[in-house]
């Protein structure tokens, strides 16, 4: 890998202070501390190389960013779960990787991105247990320990941008199907001022910096453009009274053009997550990994287990519709899922 000498020494200078340092345990509410301008407040003068966080795994990957080697786009595949903290833990963390890093002109940063093949084999390392090989899914509790940086108003477990191996994360199970967490009902007066704009509060005791990166619920909200609905889609909701939160669509199978069958009202769940915004303090969504299709509220239940064999469209019963799907999807893939090569 080409690197500048001077580029070397310097990030043998950064790394000389942290040798031997072992990963700190902290709690998602720990490392989530912010700043009255909303940057991180996390380790202060002496912050901790590598993080050890625990919590419940909130979704599939490949139903938030594509993981395709070369997708389109600047960091062409990307991966990205999100954890969430359990009992006084009321906080989570994303934790996020991506095949380009050799795009970031940053002189602490490598020049190199992965390989297709090298992306391929780092996403399976990430999807599976490094210990039984068991593929992980939304409502396992898993550990996480690895490198973070703050990004675009909260600490996120990464490389740091780097492909070298010991800026690896890694994550374990701990306990399988322990299910989704139970999302908290909130409304957009909880989130919004009179004026429709984002309460942000330091201490994260209310306002938007108290559910992020949590699964919430918000009732009886209303699209304000429906036909905006589709894979990627940035859509907003509005409660009828002057407030409205945006929502991001993900990318999972129950989300594709023509499939919204909700009513005009209804009620939604997904990942409270903050993107995009400087200063710090608003950015705030609502992301919606998938959709289960069931009519009613905009929300996917996550993998279900001991579904029947055959259940290809997860309803409770094999039938006509399971084999429709199966033809449709023959031969599809997602990359990362299937064994690790060995």
């Amino acid at each position: 890998m080409k690197k500048v000498m001077g580029i070397v020494i310097f990030s043998l200078i950064l790394y000389s202070g942290s040798l031997g340092q072992a990963p700190q345990a902290v709690t998602h509410w720990d490392f989530q501390a912010v700043q009255v301008d909303g940057t991180s407040a996390f380790g202060g003068l002496n912050p901790p190389e590598k993080v050890v966080l625990e919590g419940i795994l909130l979704n599939s990957p490949e139903h938030l960013l594509c993981p395709d080697p070369a997708a389109v786009g600047f960091m062409g595949g990307q991966w990205q779960i999100y954890l969430q903290g359990e009992g006084a833990d009321h906080a989570g963390t994303a934790i996020w990787m991506g095949q380009y890093y050799g795009k970031l002109d940053w002189l602490t940063h490598p020049d190199d991105s992965y390989s297709d093949q090298e992306w391929l084999d780092e996403i399976c390392r990430v999807n599976h247990d490094p210990n039984t090989a068991y593929l992980f899914h939304p409502g396992d509790r898993v550990r996480v320990t690895g490198k973070y940086l703050f990004y675009n108003g909260k600490n996120n477990i990464n490389e740091q941008h780097d492909n070298l191996p010991q800026s690896d994360f890694t994550i374990t199970l701990l306990e399988p199907a322990l299910g989704l967490p139970q999302p908290e009902t909130v409304t957009l007066d909880a989130l919004k001022d009179h004026n429709d704009n984002f309460i942000f509060d330091q201490t994260r005791l209310t306002g938007c910096e108290y559910y992020q990166a949590r699964l919430i619920r918000i009732n009886d909200v209303s699209f304000t453009d429906p036909a905006a609905w589709g894979p990627n889609a940035d859509m907003e909701i509005t409660d009828g009274h002057g407030k409205t939160l945006p929502v991001k669509l993900g990318i999972g199978p129950g989300i594709i053009a023509g499939s919204n069958n909700l009513p005009a009202v209804f009620d939604i769940i997904g990942i409270f997550d903050q993107e995009g915004s400087y200063p710090h303090t608003g950015g705030y969504r609502l992301w919606i990994p998938n959709y289960d299709g069931n009519g009613l509220v905009l929300t996917d239940r996550g993998f279900r287990r001991g579904r029947l064999k055959g259940d290809i469209n997860q309803d409770g019963k094999v039938d006509l519709l399971d084999f429709a799907q199966l033809a449709s999807e023959w031969l599809d893939w997602t990359p990362g899922l299937a064994p690790c090569r060995r």
